[in-house]
């Protein structure tokens, strides 16, 4: 008997690119056997414009309607507990601005087991040679930023270690039993990075299976450079990705890297809007979501919404 598998969409004010995600998944050459939409209290008619495109009468579609906007993070708890709770054997997550080519899913299917977390090759949908979000090889200084990178590095279709998470990201019904939901209180940014160390704490096989491609765009202010060109800020004009951002990351890094690192974390933080590129507003900003962070404190991004 086959292995059900329910993709989990997250929108949010997005429904142009959640209808072409839609039809990407509709257009798989391995068929799903279901598809949940978390909406998260869109304000752009997302739910007339998937009716008028034919979705809602679809019996292999599900809309899950939040009452308020709870963020990625939140969205993907309520997709997960969804496909979770119906009993699918796997669940494939992806945001509405992702795009899996075709056979996407069809290339994962042969790696998949009830112990791994493996994900697509995720390139810029603008440009299919790069990739949307540089990979640096564990334990190594390889950084991987375009397929010609991916070719000279790669053996076997396999990339180890490593994924993208939340960008095409497939896991057993069984990994949710046994290290729960993500941490819907994270809101943005991080919760993905939290739900794969914790995966892999827990001793699942982490890796990144290159002929599976998923398309997505790519954020020029990801990846800033700093310090030399030695190292990489995830700097942004959103001042409620910068506090969430930093508030989680920290709080990740202490429960899964240590304080050593997270007390780095901390110093690249200050360098980078002190020198790299100086902002005091936006230091103040990333410093009072590190406090948070310290004290476990998830209730404050609100302010900034």
């Amino acid at each position: 008997m086959a292995n059900s598998i329910c993709a989990v969409v997250v929108t949010y004010n997005r429904k142009e690119l959640l209808l072409n995600c839609l039809n990407a998944l509709q257009n798989q050459t391995y068929p799903l056997d279901h598809i949940v939409v978390v909406n998260n209290a869109s304000s752009d008619g997302t739910i007339d414009f998937l009716n008028e495109n034919g979705w809602c009468d679809n019996d292999h579609l599900t809309i899950i309607n939040l009452p308020e906007n709870q963020g990625g993070a939140g969205g993907f708890y309520a997709g997960i507990e969804f496909a979770y709770q119906r009993n699918f054997d796997y669940i494939w997550l992806m945001d509405d601005d992702g795009q899996p080519s075709k056979n996407s899913l069809s290339a994962l299917i042969p790696y998949i087991n009830t112990d791994v977390y493996i994900g697509p090759l995720v390139l810029n949908i603008n440009n299919s040679d790069e990739l949307t979000f540089t990979l640096r090889l564990p334990k190594s200084s390889t950084i991987l930023s375009t397929i010609d990178d991916v070719n000279k590095n790669t053996i076997s279709n396999i990339i180890p270690d490593i994924v993208m998470p939340f960008n095409g990201i497939l896991f057993s019904r069984e990994m949710v039993s046994k290290i729960g939901l993500p941490k819907k209180e994270y809101f943005i940014w991080g919760d993905d990075m939290e739900y794969t160390w914790r995966a892999k704490k827990e001793g699942y096989k982490i890796f990144t299976v290159v002929e599976s491609i998923f398309f997505h765009p790519k954020e020029l202010t990801l990846g800033t450079p700093m310090f030399f060109n030695l190292m990489k800020f995830n700097d942004t004009d959103s001042k409620l990705k910068l506090y969430c951002m930093s508030r989680n990351n920290f709080r990740n890094l202490v429960d899964y890297k240590g304080s050593v690192i997270a007390i780095l974390f901390i110093i690249k933080l200050c360098w980078f809007f002190l020198f790299t590129k100086p902002n005091l507003s936006k230091l103040k900003i990333g410093l009072k979501g590190i406090w948070h962070g310290v004290k476990g404190d998830f209730s404050h991004h609100r302010e900034y919404l």
